[in-house]
């Protein structure tokens, strides 16, 4: 009886741990299950969901990517300088204002824009998986550099000043809504959906599982790792470059210091849902508890108007908590 509790617990604890949040939520504000903060909560959840289950695909193969708040920033950036047609002097103090706003002359029409951009990200992620698997290298120090660099490059660019005017289509993935539901949310819950279908219900998807569980084992069964190993950082680097188009419709401008930080908030919702840092374990289904339960720590510490500083420390002890119950109960299902 003790033991089939103790696999109940190990099973289902992170759904358990998500209803104790949502519960002590509750009952810290009142304003918790207001329909506003929800969208918000839900909305502001979004960003770092799409950035996860990127990131989901990077530690299935034992991996680290640390340069996705830089993409996001970049593909910000990018997107803006897109709009305004300057791609190669950046003005921001000649952008021509006609009626209080800023006119757009956008070098590609509005679909080929994004997706431009989509496809930036990709390189981005894919030179950093090729310059890992090529030289051997964990991807959690070419991402590192990565990141310094990306970050340099858009900062030092648009010399740290945001470009604003975004088309009415962009700002309306951040802001708009469809059945209620905000256009983020729906973006993330497309992409979890694609996602789950690839890793679960394909044989590529089985494959990235293999290599990151035993890349000498999966060679030896005749698959090659080397796509399987750069694929999941292209992944990362478009979904990044995602998020970056998005915050710019939301932020109604390009910034080249969107998502400073975001990538340890991405990455501590992967492993809180379960995924192993050793790689082959885990899932989209995992990530998307963590970030539900990293989105509820922010959404209620707002509510209660605590600074950012205390935040950080209560975020820190929360996420080692569930990570610590979560370990012993996997250890004693384990021993049992």
């Amino acid at each position: 009886m003790k033991s089939k509790a103790l696999s109940l617990l190990s099973d289902y604890g992170l759904f358990i741990i998500l209803i104790a949040l949502i519960a002590l939520s509750s009952l810290l504000s009142p304003l918790f299950f207001t329909a506003a903060n929800l969208k918000n909560f839900i909305s502001q959840a979004s960003y770092n969901g799409i950035l996860a289950v990127g990131m989901t695909f990077v530690i299935l193969i034992g991996g680290i990517d640390l340069s996705v708040g830089s993409i996001v920033g970049f593909a910000s950036i990018l997107y803006g300088t897109l709009m305004h047609g300057n791609f190669f002097t950046f003005m921001p103090n000649e952008i021509f204002i006609y009626k209080g706003a800023p006119v757009l002359t956008p070098v590609l029409p509005l679909p080929l824009d994004i997706i431009f951009v989509l496809l930036v990200g990709a390189l981005l992620g894919f030179i950093t998986g090729s310059i890992s698997r090529r030289f051997r290298i964990h991807s959690f120090i070419v991402s590192l550099c990565m990141m310094i660099f990306i970050r340099g490059l858009a900062v030092s660019y648009t010399n740290g000043q945001p470009l604003f005017g975004v088309p009415d289509p962009v700002s309306y993935l951040a802001y708009g809504e469809l059945f209620g539901i905000p256009m983020p949310a729906l973006i993330w819950l497309s992409i979890c959906i694609a996602a789950i279908l690839l890793l679960k219900y394909t044989r590529f998807g089985r494959r990235i599982y293999a290599v990151g569980g035993d890349e000498v084992a999966a060679r030896l069964s005749g698959i090659q790792p080397s796509l399987y190993q750069v694929f999941p950082l292209i992944v990362s680097g478009v979904l990044a470059a995602v998020v970056g188009v998005i915050m710019s419709g939301r932020m109604g401008c390009g910034d080249p210091k969107i998502g400073e930080g975001w990538q340890t908030d991405a990455i501590a919702a992967v492993v809180i849902g379960g995924a192993s840092l050793s790689g082959g374990r885990g899932g989209i289904g995992g990530t998307v508890i963590g970030v539900l339960i990293m989105g509820l720590i922010n959404n209620v510490m707002n509510l209660l108007e605590i600074d950012a500083y205390p935040q950080q420390m209560a975020k820190g002890i929360i996420i080692l908590a569930a990570l610590a119950i979560q370990g012993i109960f996997a250890s004693r299902n384990s021993n049992d």
